[in-house]
């Protein structure tokens, strides 16, 4: 079994001007990377650097030179100098404080569309929780009575309280360190992994917040067949209730599966948008909107399509209609800190280092504002 050990956090060390631009370089290539190599699963912002390579390798450099003086190591430019940089605790720690800072940075500044569709975000501090107080939409009834006789008003005002605390998730990366002394390490590629595991947990704790049994046996906005007069009904609650728009969210297939039953007996011009788009973008009168399939790719896709579903994140036979709202169905709370460990050299290889990187978040339902659920088949 792998040896754990906590590595020292050096808070503070982003006010370091020489340590601050190193973090700025890392969260500008880390979100360079993902824009490149993720921007699919509708996680990551539109983020672009000029020179890429070129600021990789001075970002290599910068980090070792930095980490080296601050650990008493004048020099790191033969193997020898490396392994015995990532045996010096000092160093070690002060390499994963900027890897720390530039995690935490990232996700602080990616934009993330597919998880503000469904949830809103709140940090909080170590060991912190939020609490969320959902007031009543009911107005006071206004009851007929007359002075000679006696009425039961009902409440006006009730609040219900809902709180999420942090839960601990962690993430695994490793890097060889001899490569990384050549340069043939990506920093910005091997960044973007570790944040994209988080963010993609986090997109699944929310989403599965709303995908569940429970919500959706027990929500009276919930559609388990379809019928275009039923889905105009929920769409006409909602608006009531909100009052507000609607929007609708489903991923491709599921919306897809909407286009052509909707345009079974509605000619040919509608037949034809479903043909080009896949979809009808606007439909019932309200906007439908493509959600991105995520996957963390995390098993083989198997020889069918089944198969292939289990490692898919959203469901291809549901449809969210969402009122146009800032309060979002679900509440993400997350921790402002990243704990690092890291495991005995000898566990894998004398020339590789892994580490374990711990944050906490948690999500739950806590919205005043009411939503729907439409079923495809």
């Amino acid at each position: 079994m792998a040896e754990y050990k906590e590595l020292t956090y050096f808070s503070g060390i982003n006010s370091e001007s020489d340590a601050n631009d190193i973090i700025k370089e890392a969260t500008e290539l880390t979100m360079a990377a993902m824009d490149r190599d993720y921007i699919g699963s509708g996680l990551v912002s539109k983020f672009s650097v000029e020179n890429y390579s070129e600021k990789n390798d001075s970002l290599r450099k910068a980090m070792l030179a930095y980490c080296g003086n601050r650990a008493g190591i004048p020099e790191i430019t033969e193997k020898r100098h490396i392994l015995n940089a990532f045996n010096n605790t000092t160093f070690e720690s002060i390499y994963n404080a900027i890897v720390a800072e530039t995690l935490l940075g990232v996700m602080s500044r990616t934009d993330s569309t597919a998880l503000s569709i469904f949830s809103n975000i709140e940090t909080v501090d170590v060991g912190g929780s939020c609490t969320f107080e959902i007031e009543t939409k009911g107005l006071p009834i206004a009851q007929r009575n007359s002075y000679m006789s006696n009425t039961t008003f009902l409440e006006g005002v009730a609040k219900t309280s809902v709180t999420v605390t942090p839960k601990v998730y962690s993430t695994g990366a490793a890097i060889d360190v001899i490569r990384m002394l050549k340069g043939d390490v990506d920093m910005g590629k091997e960044f973007a992994r570790v944040v994209m595991s988080l963010m993609y947990a986090q997109y699944q704790l929310a989403v599965s917040q709303i995908v569940n049994n429970t919500v959706i046996t027990s929500t009276p906005l919930y559609r388990s067949s379809f019928t275009g007069a039923n889905y105009i009904l929920t769409i006409s609650y909602l608006q009531a209730l909100n009052n507000a728009g609607v929007r609708a969210y489903g991923t491709l297939p599921a919306l897809n599966k909407l286009g052509v039953t909707a345009t079974t007996s509605y000619g040919f011009v509608s037949q034809d948008e479903v043909l080009r788009t896949g979809f009808l973008g606007l439909a019932y009168g309200i906007p439908h909107i493509v959600l991105s399939q995520a996957s963390n790719a995390a098993a083989a896709i198997g020889a069918n399509d089944n198969t292939a579903s289990n490692i898919m994140l959203l469901p291809t036979d549901k449809i969210f209609l969402l009122a146009d709202v800032g309060d979002k169905p679900v509440k993400l709370v997350r921790e402002n800190y990243i704990r690092v460990m890291n495991t005995t050299p000898n566990t894998n290889s004398i020339n590789r280092r892994e580490y374990q990187y711990f944050m906490s978040f948690d999500a739950a339902i806590a919205t005043q504002a009411h939503f729907g659920i439409q079923a495809v088949s």
